[in-house]
C-alpha cells in the first residue's frame, strides 16, 4: 500500500511512526510538508518529501488530510486539482464529510497519538463503508492499534472528546499524581520518572487481567481505610462531573469547529 501524507504534525507523525514499526517500507510512504524544519526531520527517517503539484505521479492507494482546521478545504480542492481521481483519508478534526468539495471522494478519521506505539485507537466513518479506499484505511489503521467503524458521522464528535482529546485528560491527571510523588524526599538516589513509568504501566496490566474498574478498586481499598477516604472526597467534590464536563467541551468545540468551517 503506498500512500502520502499531505501536512505533517503530530498526528501524522504518530501514524508514520507507528506504521514504520509496523514493517512498512519507508518506500511506500511520502510526504507533502512546506515546513522545513519539520521536512528535515522527515527525511530523517529517510521519507520522500513531494510537491502537491506531483502528487499524480505516484499511484497512491491513499492521501492522507493532516493540516490544520482552518486550512483543510483548500487543501483538499488542491489535491483533487493535481490528483482528481484521488480518494482523500481525512484526520482533521471537526470538519465533517459534507463540508468538503467532493464528499463522496472522502474517508473520515479520528486517530490518537498512541498510535506511535501501535496502540492507537482510531474512529473512521464514509458514506461507502464497502468501497475498496475504505477497506484500505480501516487495514492502515489497524497496523497501529484498534479501529472504530462508526455507523454515523454523528458519532465522530463524542469519539473525538473521549479518544481524541481524552487521552490529554488522563495526561492531566497523572501529572499531578507525578508531581506529589516528587515532594517525596527518599533516603536513596532514585529515578522518579522510572518508577512512575512502571507505575503507569502496572495500571495497563491490571486492566488487562480483570477488565472491571470495580473489581480492581476493590481490591485496594478497604472499609474505614486511607483509599476509601480519597475515594469519597473525589466524588464529594464532584471527579465525575468534572470530567463529562470536559468530554462535553470538547465535544461542543468539535461541532464548532465544523460548523464554523
Amino acid at each position: 500500500m503506498k500512500i502520502c501524507f499531505v501536512g505533517c504534525g503530530n498526528i501524522a507523525q504518530a501514524i508514520i511512526d507507528g506504521l514504520l514499526k509496523s514493517g512498512i517500507a519507508t518506500s511506500n510512504i511520502a510526504c507533502v510538508e512546506r515546513n522545513e524544519k519539520r521536512a528535515k526531520l522527515l527525511r530523517a527517517q529517510c521519507l520522500q518529501i513531494i510537491e502537491l503539484e506531483k502528487i499524480s505521479l505516484i499511484d497512491f492507494n491513499l492521501i492522507i488530510l493532516a493540516v490544520k482546521p482552518k486550512d483543510a478545504l483548500s487543501a483538499e480542492k488542491n489535491i483533487f486539482k493535481f490528483a482528481p481521481n484521488a480518494t482523500i483519508l481525512t484526520v482533521v478534526a471537526g470538519i465533517s464529510i459534507k463540508k468538503y468539495s467532493q464528499p463522496d471522494a472522502i474517508i473520515r478519521a479520528m486517530p490518537n497519538t498512541a498510535c506511535a506505539f501501535r496502540k492507537g485507537i482510531t474512529g473512521i466513518y464514509a458514506k461507502d463503508q464497502n468501497c475498496t479506499a475504505f477497506k484500505n484505511a480501516v487495514s492502515l489503521f489497524r497496523k497501529v492499534g484498534h479501529v472504530l467503524e462508526l455507523k454515523s458521522e454523528n458519532e465522530m464528535h463524542r469519539f473525538t472528546s473521549i479518544i481524541g482529546s481524552g487521552q490529554a485528560f488522563l495526561y492531566q491527571v497523572l501529572n499531578i499524581y507525578l508531581q506529589e510523588l516528587e515532594k517525596i524526599s527518599p533516603n536513596q538516589e532514585i529515578d522518579i520518572k522510572l518508577m512512575f513509568k512502571d507505575f503507569v504501566g502496572s495500571l495497563g496490566d491490571a486492566f488487562s487481567q480483570e477488565q472491571n474498574f470495580e473489581s480492581l478498586i476493590n481490591k485496594i481499598k478497604s472499609p474505614g481505610g486511607t483509599t476509601q477516604a480519597g475515594l469519597e472526597s473525589l466524588e464529594m467534590n464532584g471527579l465525575s462531573k468534572i470530567l463529562l464536563k470536559a468530554f462535553e467541551a470538547a465535544e461542543d468545540r468539535s461541532v464548532k469547529i465544523s460548523n464554523e468551517q
